[in-house]
């Protein structure tokens, strides 16, 4: 027997399917499938390829760059993907006051402030003018809020447009059923390569051993972010396969440096001292991942081996609470809320026990911590309006470049309401002078040493603990054919097929 239909199975279900007006994974595994950007990753590496975009040029002073579209691309809706939509789209991302957009989240709206203007030149010509050349442009236009939409469905929908989302990728949405089900099927006159499969069927599970029984049974046929030794098991499995990979991406605890006490260094750095990597990661990820000294993952370009990093020493860190609890004024044992996201992701599978290893660790050396669990929507809009004290948070990589990681989470531009990923608020205005050069400077070598000076500022401060980076690692029944976990992991279901079972 043959199906074909693909069912994937996940830890959590989609907050939004409008691409401007999210970050959070569960809902870019499914807008990956349904819109396409100008600029797309090559199928099985970091390269940057034609997407909506057949080509493109670049001024001489790297200010201008037009893009030539492909010819004959149609929306799900049956209008053409023209120049006009290119504007329209970036136009919602640029303007939050907008007319078409009707939510105040957008979570990247500051890796598109360097653009000046988008213009439409032709019918299938968009001319794009920055402020200044930036190193990113290219990049952060491949990434998924960058998806191009449809005008007219824009406009019909409203405000629910993120619930009736019209792209022009290989799968069309068909319904969401909230915490059940999103249905997607194959788009037939997509101007690529068709889809594997007629149809896709994403379904929330955040119990794991769930997604387990339900991927034995063959019930699903892929599930991923699963505990670590879960997949281990799964390996001995008959009719299971397993794919990884190397993630480029992070798992971190962030500090409210703009609250007290967390305001004042040496509560950071004691709180640093206190939590032994190298068990958490024995006891949350089986031995799965590797422990983490910078923000950067070594996997990635810009990543820095001079950071020293620092290793548990709970006498230190008791040492530092109690001459901070002294020279500030504060008692000990000192109350402290940790945020932690009720879903597994990537870079965390088990976010709860992180959260419990934590509370342990710290409440050895003088502190009292309190886990406040969230969903995860409302665990990042929490966290970004500034209420935690700590929190568990993490990034897998847009972009194949350090300002992902390093501008995104740390600089001060990403402060904000709207969406800003600088969940500790973090200000240093020289880690923001290195982050800006970076990010205009086009020569990779000297940006490597801007990024590696910012990396040492940002540690010596502790804004953030880097906890892990995490191998993307997925089970699949053996019958699904194609499907290849992608470096950046983002989950692409284009080419995946069913074969007989």
């Amino acid at each position: 027997m043959v199906t074909d239909t693909l069912i994937y199975g996940r830890g959590g279900d989609a907050n939004a399917l409008d691409p401007i007006h999210t970050d959070i994974g569960e809902s870019v595994k499914v807008i990956v499938n349904i819109f396409e950007p100008l600029v797309a990753y090559d199928d099985e590496t970091l390269d940057l390829v034609p997407g909506v975009a057949e080509s493109w040029e670049t001024s001489d002073d790297g200010k201008e760059w037009t893009f030539k579209l492909r010819p004959n691309v149609k929306f799900h809706d049956g209008t053409p993907l023209n120049a006009e939509a290119v504007v329209f789209t970036f136009e919602r991302i640029l303007d939050p006051d907008h007319p078409h957009v009707h939510n105040n989240i957008i979570p990247y709206y500051s890796s598109y402030t360097q653009i000046e203007k988008v213009e439409a030149v032709d019918d299938l010509t968009v001319k794009f003018t920055l402020k200044q050349p930036q190193a990113t442009f290219l990049a952060n236009i491949a990434m998924f809020p960058s998806g191009i939409v449809s005008p007219t469905a824009v406009k019909k929908h409203g405000a629910d447009f993120t619930r009736h989302p019209v792209g022009s990728g290989p799968f069309q949405f068909v319904h969401w059923k909230p915490k059940q089900e999103i249905v997607l099927s194959r788009f037939d006159d997509y101007w690529g390569e068709p889809a594997g499969v007629e149809r896709v069927v994403f379904l929330p599970s955040e119990e794991s051993s769930i997604r387990v029984t339900q991927l034995k049974r063959a019930e699903i046929h892929i599930a991923d972010n699963l505990p670590p030794s879960e997949v281990d098991g799964l390996e001995k499995t008959p009719g299971v396969v397993v794919q990884s990979t190397p993630g480029i991406n992070i798992g971190y605890l962030t500090m409210q440096t703009q609250k007290p006490p967390l305001d004042k260094p040496e509560v950071r750095q004691a709180i640093c001292y206190a939590i032994d990597r190298d068990r958490l990661i024995e006891v949350a990820y089986a031995g799965h991942a590797q422990k983490a000294k910078t923000m950067v993952p070594p996997t990635l370009w810009g990543h820095s081996d001079d950071v020293p990093g620092r290793e548990v020493d709970q006498e230190k860190a008791k040492q530092l609470l109690e001459e901070a609890s002294k020279k500030y004024g504060f008692s000990l044992p000192l109350k402290l809320e940790l945020f932690v996201m009720d879903q597994p992701r990537p870079y965390m599978q088990q976010p709860r026990q992180t959260a419990i290893f934590i509370k342990d660790a710290l409440e050895k050396v003088g502190f009292q911590i309190e886990i406040i669990t969230n969903d995860i929507g409302q665990h990042f809009q929490r966290m970004t309006r500034g209420e935690h004290q700590l929190g568990l948070s993490g990034w897998s990589a847009d972009i194949a470049d350090p300002h992902n990681f390093l501008h995104t989470l740390l600089h001060s531009d990403n402060i904000n309401e709207i969406g800003g990923n600088n969940l500790s608020q973090y200000k240093n205005e020289e880690v923001d002078k290195l982050l800006d050069a970076a990010q205009f400077e086009l020569d990779q070598e000297k940006r490597t040493q801007l990024y590696k000076q910012a990396q040492q500022l940002i540690f010596e401060d502790a804004p953030v603990l880097p906890l892990v980076h995490v191998p993307v690692r997925i089970a699949q029944r053996d019958f699904v054919k194609g499907y290849k976990l992608h470096p950046s992991s983002q989950v692409r279901l284009k080419a995946a097929r069913m074969a007989e079972q």
